[in-house]
């Protein structure tokens, strides 16, 4: 039927038709060849405008209007009929007799464009284009493939891994290690060999444009090894036409069926747990409607008790800041506030870029460009939360201290109870929402190997973060990808907290100890690059992204907390000269280049990222140069937070703490530990439901995240009414009566 209309075309245009709607054009590769469509080698494509003629062809004329592909390449593998062949092979080669009966019966419904099996061949991929630029997915659709459903045939979407290996090169591997690396922003000889540009040669910014990401809607009866043995059938003859060689992988969790989910104990448990909570809350909210002014002071310890759970005075509590310890520094806030979007924003751009894209070459780009440092060397934020943490720490311990109440001794232990109250309830319900809801709550081609994993390993470890120590025990199959951090922050506060005692009432032998374990909390990271011989800091490349775990940066150093001490102690030691101070007032005069000093440091830090991203990159850096660097850059960071901090609390720089304290703030930045818990969950949703490539750019990313962190804050505000805020007053109210 196609050949016939190609015929009439032919008699009634030229070659090159003058139709409205026509384009033919001769492909001598088709010519002769026994997988072509026409024998006389011309490809038709057709729009709207062309209906006439269409209808007449109708049905079976309809399939190609899905098919065709006149970009100039010298193989048909664009179309979908490598689709059909794969159909063929299932047929002809599968083990199993209920697969090949399936396949046949789809291959004789698709030649009478029966609609269930066009929706099977419309939801599978063809080959992308793009490649070259690094779009290797094409995800076809996944939900109309899952949506067959004959009673008898039912549709299974695999997600195949196209592994290419080019030609040999003429090249020696001693020249290809001389050449000099070549970045996505500088142009290529446009006479080079495609294949230079596919092949991967190690270079670590470059994401991989060799193994390329198809979609098959096959039978359910057929499992992944027959799908994968048909797709290697068809595409290796047509890859052996570039004399290139294909590795075809499809593996069993990435082929998946419309599924049922019934409901487990551990979806009861957390559905039962936010009844408890939804019922408590509602309780103590209608209980503090109900009372008058000065009803608190005469109220029972149990309405006390049921009061820390309302709402209301939880929600009007965010705004408060006379509650403050010292509104000398409500200027924190702002930073805290702004940490945590930088967190957010570094995350998205990391999972958005590990996901599919269509075009990483922008991403490619940017490792070489200084305007995104800050995101590529945001995982400096980090410490920023440690040197806050150390800070206050020292600030609060302090003047307790200094104003003691009268018949209570200041002790650690009643700290540690408070801190874990503090965390950990929070934390639980975080990691049970993981263990349960989360890989229900969506699907999409990669929710098998982005969102399932994650919930098996809080299933498999969710002990190890109740102990706080998931940074140090299976760091590769880790509960909550971010959680390392706050087990490093309960480890530092332990160490700490006596330690600011101990300088209160030994200052010699405390200030003496802090200055030891900070110059040992610089050595950890030297000696440990130095000995693992990992990168100086950590380089958002694709190894990184890919597999975050086992990065060897990042499971050695990164989540290690005495490898993470230095921005903490820095802080305690910040909080210390703070103390002494805080009874001075810095003159104007010096206000000023005080805090332009910390921000040439900050910014110095940050930008010197680009010595690791540049052309030479990490890879020419000594193990000596990358120890000295990843020993340093974050202590100097604390410093210059340091300098910044006790120049706009201790100067007359008005402004800044004016900014910085904006009222508008302060709720955002106490909900700042919920949205450091959720967030991800909203990264992993955004990554494993994608059905499609994107298109990122610097505008795009904002508006993502943008949107993000909405609904972050959204989900953060319910975590802090019905959990964070409730604990917190009720460990208040333990520890003031004890």
């Amino acid at each position: 039927m196609f050949c016939d209309v190609v015929e009439r075309a032919q008699r009634t245009h030229s070659v090159q038709a003058s139709l409205p709607g026509f384009s033919l054009a001769r492909s001598s590769v088709w010519r002769g060849s026994k997988d072509a469509v026409c024998s006389d080698g011309f490809l038709l494509l057709v729009s709207f405008e062309t209906r006439t003629l269409v209808e007449e062809a109708m049905p079976r004329f309809l399939l190609f209007v899905f098919a065709l592909n006149l970009t100039p390449r010298s193989i048909s593998a664009t179309d979908f009929w490598s689709t059909v062949r794969v159909y063929e092979r299932l047929r002809d080669g599968s083990a199993e007799a209920e697969c090949r009966n399936h396949a046949s019966l789809l291959v004789k419904s698709i030649q009478n464009a029966t609609y269930w099996a066009v929706k099977m061949l419309d939801s599978s991929a063809n080959f992308p284009s793009g490649v070259l630029e690094g779009n290797v997915y094409n995800l076809g659709d996944f939900d109309e493939c899952l949506s067959v459903d004959t009673g008898h045939v039912r549709g299974r979407y695999c997600l195949a891994t196209l592994n290419l290996l080019g030609p040999a090169s003429p090249v020696s591997k001693e020249q290809q290690k001389s050449r000099p690396v070549h970045y996505a922003h500088r142009a290529l000889d446009p006479y080079t060999n495609a294949w230079d540009q596919i092949q991967n040669r190690g270079e670590r910014w470059r994401f991989a444009r060799d193994a390329i990401k198809l979609a098959v809607c096959a039978p359910k009866s057929c499992t992944s090894l027959d799908v994968q043995r048909a797709m290697l059938d068809v595409y290796s003859t047509i890859t052996a036409t570039l004399n290139a060689t294909l590795r075809v992988e499809v593996p069993e969790k990435l082929c998946q069926t419309k599924q049922n989910f019934e409901a487990s104990f551990l979806d009861v448990l957390f559905f039962a747990v936010i009844g408890i909570l939804t019922g408590t809350v509602s309780a103590g909210t209608i209980l503090d409607y109900g009372l008058k002014k000065g009803d608190l002071k005469v109220c029972s310890m149990w309405k006390q008790i049921l009061l820390c759970w309302s709402a209301r005075k939880n929600f009007m509590g965010l705004s408060n800041m006379e509650k403050e310890s010292d509104t000398d520094l409500n200027f924190l806030f702002g930073i805290r506030l702004f940490s945590i979007l930088l967190v957010i924003a570094c995350h998205k751009v990391g999972f958005t870029t590990a996901g599919p894209v269509k075009n990483p070459s922008f991403q490619e780009q940017s490792f070489s460009q200084l305007q995104y440092m800050p995101i590529l060397h945001g995982d400096l934020v980090v410490d920023t939360f440690f040197f806050l943490a150390g800070f206050l720490l020292t600030v609060g311990l302090l003047k307790a201290l200094r104003r003691p109440i009268s018949g209570v001794k200041v002790s650690v232990w009643p700290l540690y109870l408070f801190r874990f109250l503090r965390l950990t309830p929070a934390y639980m319900l975080t990691i049970l929402f993981y263990m349960s809801v989360l890989p229900k709550m969506g699907s999409g081609p990669l929710w098998p190997v982005t969102v399932v994993p994650e919930s098996e390993y809080c299933r498999d470890n969710w002990w190890l973060n109740a102990l706080y120590l998931n940074n140090y025990v299976h760091v590769d199959r880790s509960c909550i990808e971010q959680g390392w951090y706050i087990p490093c922050d309960m480890h530092m506060f332990v160490v700490c907290a006596p330690l600011v005692l101990l300088v209160h009432r030994r200052p010699r032998i405390g200030k003496a100890l802090l200055a030891t374990l900070i110059i040992a909390s610089v050595l950890a990271p030297f000696l440990t690059i130095w000995i693992r011989d990992t990168d100086a800091m950590l380089l958002f490349f694709l190894d990184f992204l890919s597999g975050s775990r086992v990065h060897p940066y990042f499971s050695a150093v990164y989540v290690k907390s005495h490898v993470r001490g230095s921005p903490y102690l820095i802080g305690v030691l910040i909080g210390l000269i703070y103390m002494s101070k805080r009874q001075k007032r810095l003159a104007k005069a010096n206000s000023l280049p005080l805090l332009l000093i910390g921000f040439a440091m900050a910014m110095a830090t940050t930008f010197s990222a680009a010595l690791f991203y540049g052309n030479e990159g990490a890879a020419a850096a000594s193990p000596a140069a990358r120890a000295l660097y990843g020993a340093l850059h974050r202590p100097v960071w604390a410093f210059a937070l340091g300098i910044i901090v006790l120049a706009i609390s201790l100067g007359r720089i008005g402004f800044m703490r004016k900014v910085l304290s904006w009222k508008p703030l302060v709720p955002l930045s106490k909900l700042s530990y919920g949205a450091f818990l959720v967030h991800v969950v909203i990264l992993w949703y955004s990554a494993g439901s994608a059905r499609e490539a994107t298109y990122n750019n610097t505008f795009i990313m904002i508006l993502k995240t943008m949107g993000d962190t909405a609904v972050t804050f959204g989900a953060a505000l319910l975590l802090y009414l019905s959990v964070e805020a409730p604990i917190r007053d009720m460990a208040k109210l333990a520890l003031s009566v004890r």
